[in-house]
Protein backbone atom coordinates (compact mmCIF):
# COMPACT_ATOMS: atom_id res chain seq x y z
CA UNK A 1 0.00 0.00 0.00
CA UNK A 2 1.54 3.38 -1.12
CA UNK A 3 1.86 6.09 1.81
CA UNK A 4 0.20 8.31 -0.60
CA UNK A 5 -2.81 6.34 -0.66
CA UNK A 6 -3.51 6.25 2.81
CA UNK A 7 -2.90 9.52 3.31
CA UNK A 8 -5.58 10.75 0.98
CA UNK A 9 -7.90 7.84 2.71
CA UNK A 10 -6.90 9.26 6.06
CA UNK A 11 -7.87 12.62 5.08
CA UNK A 12 -11.36 11.80 3.53
CA UNK A 13 -11.78 9.74 6.62
CA UNK A 14 -11.95 12.69 9.16
CA UNK A 15 -14.29 14.86 6.62
CA UNK A 16 -16.43 12.43 6.00
CA UNK A 17 -17.19 11.85 9.73
CA UNK A 18 -17.32 15.29 10.68
CA UNK A 19 -19.94 16.08 8.09
CA UNK A 20 -21.71 13.37 9.69
CA UNK A 21 -21.15 14.33 13.10
CA UNK A 22 -22.32 18.07 12.29
CA UNK A 23 -25.35 16.64 10.95
CA UNK A 24 -26.01 14.26 13.99
CA UNK A 25 -25.19 16.89 16.46
CA UNK A 26 -27.46 19.08 15.03
CA UNK A 27 -30.49 16.76 14.44
CA UNK A 28 -30.38 15.48 18.05
CA UNK A 29 -29.88 18.78 19.60
CA UNK A 30 -33.03 19.57 17.67
CA UNK A 31 -34.79 15.91 18.72
CA UNK A 32 -34.02 17.08 22.21
CA UNK A 33 -35.95 20.59 21.67
CA UNK A 34 -31.90 22.46 22.43
CA UNK A 35 -32.02 24.66 19.34
CA UNK A 36 -30.80 22.63 16.53
CA UNK A 37 -32.63 21.50 13.45
CA UNK A 38 -33.27 18.70 11.49
CA UNK A 39 -30.41 19.03 9.03
CA UNK A 40 -28.63 17.41 6.26
CA UNK A 41 -25.90 18.01 4.18
CA UNK A 42 -26.44 21.02 2.55
CA UNK A 43 -27.64 22.37 6.20
CA UNK A 44 -24.68 20.97 8.03
CA UNK A 45 -22.48 22.64 5.46
CA UNK A 46 -24.02 26.32 6.06
CA UNK A 47 -23.97 25.99 9.60
CA UNK A 48 -19.77 25.34 9.25
CA UNK A 49 -19.28 28.12 6.85
CA UNK A 50 -21.24 30.56 10.12
CA UNK A 51 -18.79 29.19 12.77
CA UNK A 52 -15.51 31.13 13.33
CA UNK A 53 -12.98 30.63 10.83
CA UNK A 54 -16.10 29.23 8.84
CA UNK A 55 -14.60 29.97 5.64
CA UNK A 56 -11.39 28.30 5.78
CA UNK A 57 -13.34 24.81 7.50
CA UNK A 58 -15.23 24.79 4.20
CA UNK A 59 -12.11 24.71 2.40
CA UNK A 60 -10.33 22.12 4.40
CA UNK A 61 -13.71 19.77 4.03
CA UNK A 62 -14.10 20.44 0.24
CA UNK A 63 -10.48 19.58 -0.23
CA UNK A 64 -10.99 16.64 2.28
CA UNK A 65 -13.87 14.96 0.77
CA UNK A 66 -12.20 15.43 -3.06
CA UNK A 67 -9.41 12.93 -1.38
CA UNK A 68 -12.45 10.49 0.45
CA UNK A 69 -13.63 10.41 -3.48
CA UNK A 70 -9.83 9.71 -4.86
CA UNK A 71 -9.84 6.94 -2.43
CA UNK A 72 -12.61 5.61 -3.55
CA UNK A 73 -11.41 5.85 -7.05
CA UNK A 74 -8.32 4.29 -6.00
CA UNK A 75 -10.18 1.14 -4.58
CA UNK A 76 -12.02 1.10 -7.57
CA UNK A 77 -9.50 0.94 -10.18
CA UNK A 78 -6.13 0.32 -8.56
CA UNK A 79 -7.31 -1.90 -6.25
CA UNK A 80 -4.47 -2.00 -3.76
CA UNK A 81 -6.21 -3.88 -1.14
CA UNK A 82 -6.48 -6.74 -3.05
CA UNK A 83 -10.61 -7.00 -3.44
CA UNK A 84 -10.40 -9.30 -6.76
CA UNK A 85 -11.57 -9.29 -10.01
CA UNK A 86 -14.23 -12.64 -9.78
CA UNK A 87 -18.16 -10.86 -9.66
CA UNK A 88 -18.63 -10.42 -5.94
CA UNK A 89 -15.07 -7.99 -6.18
CA UNK A 90 -16.13 -6.43 -9.71
CA UNK A 91 -19.44 -5.32 -7.83
CA UNK A 92 -17.95 -4.13 -4.46
CA UNK A 93 -15.34 -2.14 -6.71
CA UNK A 94 -18.50 -0.65 -8.66
CA UNK A 95 -19.86 0.45 -5.42
CA UNK A 96 -16.66 2.32 -4.49
CA UNK A 97 -16.60 3.94 -7.78
CA UNK A 98 -20.25 5.49 -7.17
CA UNK A 99 -19.40 6.10 -3.72
CA UNK A 100 -16.23 8.15 -5.38
CA UNK A 101 -19.19 10.31 -7.41
CA UNK A 102 -21.15 10.74 -4.68
CA UNK A 103 -18.52 12.30 -2.19
CA UNK A 104 -17.29 14.74 -5.11
CA UNK A 105 -20.71 16.14 -5.49
CA UNK A 106 -20.56 16.74 -1.73
CA UNK A 107 -17.53 18.62 -2.16
CA UNK A 108 -18.31 20.81 -4.80
CA UNK A 109 -21.64 21.56 -2.56
CA UNK A 110 -18.97 22.33 0.08
CA UNK A 111 -17.22 24.45 -2.40
CA UNK A 112 -20.73 25.90 -3.98
CA UNK A 113 -21.31 26.87 -0.25
CA UNK A 114 -17.87 28.69 0.68
CA UNK A 115 -18.20 30.65 -3.06
CA UNK A 116 -21.70 31.60 -2.02
CA UNK A 117 -23.83 29.74 -4.58
CA UNK A 118 -26.08 27.46 -3.85
CA UNK A 119 -29.48 27.70 -5.10
CA UNK A 120 -32.71 27.15 -3.46
CA UNK A 121 -34.36 24.05 -2.03
CA UNK A 122 -36.30 22.92 -5.47
CA UNK A 123 -33.47 23.78 -7.90
CA UNK A 124 -31.96 20.43 -7.72
CA UNK A 125 -34.90 19.46 -9.30
CA UNK A 126 -36.03 21.81 -11.95
CA UNK A 127 -33.77 20.17 -14.16
CA UNK A 128 -36.00 16.99 -13.96
CA UNK A 129 -38.86 18.89 -15.31
CA UNK A 130 -38.25 18.18 -19.04
CA UNK A 131 -38.63 14.35 -18.63
CA UNK A 132 -42.56 14.60 -17.96
CA UNK A 133 -44.31 13.01 -15.12
CA UNK A 134 -44.66 9.73 -16.26
CA UNK A 135 -40.96 9.23 -16.59
CA UNK A 136 -40.30 10.81 -13.54
CA UNK A 137 -42.60 8.74 -11.62
CA UNK A 138 -40.88 5.58 -13.12
CA UNK A 139 -37.46 7.43 -12.47
CA UNK A 140 -38.47 8.11 -8.64
CA UNK A 141 -39.52 4.10 -8.53
CA UNK A 142 -36.13 2.97 -9.73
CA UNK A 143 -34.15 5.32 -7.54
CA UNK A 144 -36.44 4.08 -4.52
CA UNK A 145 -36.10 0.55 -5.12
CA UNK A 146 -32.14 0.95 -5.13
CA UNK A 147 -32.54 3.12 -2.21
CA UNK A 148 -34.05 -0.36 -0.29
CA UNK A 149 -31.78 -2.64 -1.67
CA UNK A 150 -29.14 -0.16 -0.42
CA UNK A 151 -30.96 -0.23 2.93
CA UNK A 152 -30.91 -4.18 3.31
CA UNK A 153 -27.93 -4.49 2.41
CA UNK A 154 -26.43 -2.40 5.28
CA UNK A 155 -28.97 -4.28 7.51
CA UNK A 156 -27.60 -7.69 6.21
CA UNK A 157 -24.29 -6.37 5.86
CA UNK A 158 -23.82 -5.36 10.23
CA UNK A 159 -25.36 -8.36 10.80
CA UNK A 160 -23.22 -10.71 9.44
CA UNK A 161 -20.24 -8.11 9.84
CA UNK A 162 -18.84 -7.70 6.33
CA UNK A 163 -19.41 -4.45 6.14
CA UNK A 164 -16.65 -3.70 9.38
CA UNK A 165 -14.63 -6.51 8.30
CA UNK A 166 -13.08 -4.55 5.20
CA UNK A 167 -11.85 -2.15 8.02
CA UNK A 168 -9.23 -4.87 9.56
CA UNK A 169 -9.97 -3.59 12.68
CA UNK A 170 -9.31 -7.01 14.40
CA UNK A 171 -6.34 -6.48 16.34
CA UNK A 172 -6.97 -2.80 17.41
CA UNK A 173 -6.78 -1.65 20.52
CA UNK A 174 -10.23 -0.76 20.84
CA UNK A 175 -11.61 -2.41 18.22
CA UNK A 176 -14.46 -3.72 20.13
CA UNK A 177 -16.00 -0.49 20.82
CA UNK A 178 -14.88 1.03 17.83
CA UNK A 179 -17.04 -1.62 15.52
CA UNK A 180 -19.93 -0.64 18.66
CA UNK A 181 -19.91 2.67 16.67
CA UNK A 182 -19.86 1.73 13.38
CA UNK A 183 -22.60 -0.76 13.89
CA UNK A 184 -24.89 1.62 15.39
CA UNK A 185 -23.78 4.05 12.58
CA UNK A 186 -24.23 1.62 9.71
CA UNK A 187 -28.12 1.06 11.37
CA UNK A 188 -28.51 4.83 11.35
CA UNK A 189 -27.55 4.83 7.73
CA UNK A 190 -29.79 2.26 7.27
CA UNK A 191 -32.70 3.36 9.13
CA UNK A 192 -32.14 6.75 7.07
CA UNK A 193 -31.75 5.38 4.06
CA UNK A 194 -34.65 3.17 4.00
CA UNK A 195 -37.05 6.36 4.66
CA UNK A 196 -35.60 7.79 1.54
CA UNK A 197 -36.50 4.64 -0.10
CA UNK A 198 -40.40 5.33 0.88
CA UNK A 199 -40.61 8.71 0.31
CA UNK A 200 -39.42 8.08 -3.42
CA UNK A 201 -41.53 5.10 -4.33
CA UNK A 202 -44.97 7.18 -2.46
CA UNK A 203 -43.89 10.07 -4.51
CA UNK A 204 -43.57 7.66 -7.39
CA UNK A 205 -46.21 5.39 -7.24
CA UNK A 206 -49.36 7.91 -5.63
CA UNK A 207 -48.40 11.01 -5.60
CA UNK A 208 -47.18 13.54 -8.52
CA UNK A 209 -44.98 15.30 -5.57
CA UNK A 210 -41.56 15.03 -7.60
CA UNK A 211 -39.40 16.50 -5.58
CA UNK A 212 -36.13 15.12 -4.23
CA UNK A 213 -35.79 13.77 -0.89
CA UNK A 214 -32.95 14.10 1.48
CA UNK A 215 -31.28 13.22 5.13
CA UNK A 216 -33.47 16.93 6.04
CA UNK A 217 -36.26 15.49 4.94
CA UNK A 218 -36.33 11.90 6.64
CA UNK A 219 -35.16 13.62 10.08
CA UNK A 220 -38.25 15.78 10.21
CA UNK A 221 -40.29 13.16 8.61
CA UNK A 222 -38.96 11.07 12.19
CA UNK A 223 -39.67 14.56 14.08
CA UNK A 224 -43.59 14.45 12.96
CA UNK A 225 -43.92 10.89 13.68
CA UNK A 226 -46.00 9.50 16.64
CA UNK A 227 -42.65 8.72 18.72
CA UNK A 228 -40.85 11.19 16.57
CA UNK A 229 -38.32 13.19 19.29
CA UNK A 230 -37.20 9.51 20.42
CA UNK A 231 -36.56 8.13 17.04
CA UNK A 232 -34.64 11.22 15.81
CA UNK A 233 -32.45 11.10 18.56
CA UNK A 234 -31.62 8.00 18.49
CA UNK A 235 -31.06 7.98 14.34
CA UNK A 236 -28.95 11.29 14.89
CA UNK A 237 -26.70 9.54 17.95
CA UNK A 238 -25.90 7.42 14.93
CA UNK A 239 -24.96 9.59 12.95
CA UNK A 240 -22.75 10.88 15.23
CA UNK A 241 -21.36 7.54 16.24
CA UNK A 242 -20.76 6.82 12.39
CA UNK A 243 -18.63 10.45 12.15
CA UNK A 244 -16.82 9.41 14.87
CA UNK A 245 -16.09 5.88 13.90
CA UNK A 246 -14.16 7.22 10.36
CA UNK A 247 -12.46 9.68 12.39
CA UNK A 248 -11.11 6.82 14.39
CA UNK A 249 -10.60 4.77 11.18
CA UNK A 250 -7.05 7.50 10.78
CA UNK A 251 -5.70 5.88 13.62
CA UNK A 252 -6.72 2.34 14.32
CA UNK A 253 -7.74 1.29 10.17
CA UNK A 254 -4.97 -1.09 9.27
CA UNK A 255 -4.64 -1.95 5.26
CA UNK A 256 -4.25 -4.77 3.92
CA UNK A 257 -0.50 -6.09 1.76
CA UNK A 258 1.05 -3.29 3.91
Amino acid sequence: MKKSFKTIAYIGFISKGLIYIVIGTLSLLAALNMGGESTGTSSALSFLKKQPLGQVLLMLLGVGLVCYSAWMYVQSIKDPENIGSDTKGKLKRIIYFFNGLIYNFVAVLAFLHLFGKTGGKNSDTAYLDFLGPTTLSILFIVVGIILAIVAITFFVGVIKGHLLDRFNLENAKYSHIIKILGKFGYYARAFVVAILAYFFLRAGIYTNNHEIKGIQDAFSFLHTSGVGSILMAVTAGGFIAYGVFYILLTRFRTFKND
